[in-house]
This record gives C-alpha cells, structure tokens and sequence, in this order.
C-alpha cells in the first residue's frame, strides 16, 4: 500500500505536506507511512478516501483495478479548490446526499437566493434544499416552503 500512496502522490503532483494537511493527518504519520516505519491504518485510509472521493478504494487496499473510478464528483467547484474548502466531516455528508446540493457560502447569499426565487418562481419547485456547511462540521438545513 505504501507503493500504492507513493504512486497517487505522484500522480497527483502532491507532496506529502500537501496531502497531510488535505486528509488531516500530522505530517509525521505521512513520512512514518511513506518510509516503511508505519503501515496506514483505517483511519488514515478512511481519511483519504474521503478527500479524495475519486481515488478508488480497492486499488488503494489491494492494487487491483484503476487509481480512480468514474464516479463524478458532487461538486460543481474543480476537484482541487473543493478539497481544499470542505472537510473530511463536510464531504462525507456530501457522499451521503443522492442529489447534488446547492452549496452556499453565507447565509446572506441564502437570502439572496431565496429572494431571487421566490420572484421568479420558476426555481422554487425546482430546488429541493440547500445545506450550509460550517467549518465545525455542523451544518443548516433549509428547504423552500
């Protein structure tokens, strides 16, 4: 497995101080991990794989299949600005939304956008809820009356 990190950090032109603070791990664990000294456990596994929804969890554990799946991301920012925005906590509510959610960053901006539906009515049938993440990993749920 450790080839296997090596092999996705290169891919991915991360370096290991990047891809710590990306899954949340102490720099330490990446450089234990990568010289040998440490074999990943579940956690640090669970941690990447939330980060990075795309890498495929059955190469990353045994080596067979393809370094990522062709699952879309739920995201509609590019991969790299929504890894660095959401947290583990907040992506993995993500994966557990069926539909891809509007992503809103105040709540002004959800005013906003309430106001604009509610006048042109042609949205408000249209959006089932819009959720606000919080860098707590709590998060609001609003849906339109």
């Amino acid at each position: 497995m450790k080839e296997r990190i090596i092999q996705f950090l290169s891919e991915n032109n991360l370096t290991s101080t990047k891809f710590a603070d990306v899954i949340g791990v102490q720099r330490s664990s990446i450089s234990h991990i990568l010289s040998g000294r440490n074999k990943p456990s579940f956690d640090f596994i669970e941690k990447m794989l939330v980060a990075y929804p795309k890498l495929n969890a059955q190469w990353l554990i045994t080596g067979k299949g393809n370094m990522f799946t062709n699952q879309p991301l739920l995201f509609s920012k590019d991969e790299d600005q929504a890894q660095n925005n959401i947290t583990p906590q907040e992506s993995n509510i993500q994966n557990l939304i069926k539909e891809e959610p509007a992503i809103v960053d105040s709540e002004q901006e959800l005013d906003n956008i309430q106001n604009k539906e509610l006048k042109s009515n042609k949205m408000q049938n249209d959006i089932e809820r819009v959720i606000i993440f919080y860098s707590d990993g709590s998060f609001k749920e609003y849906k339109p009356d």
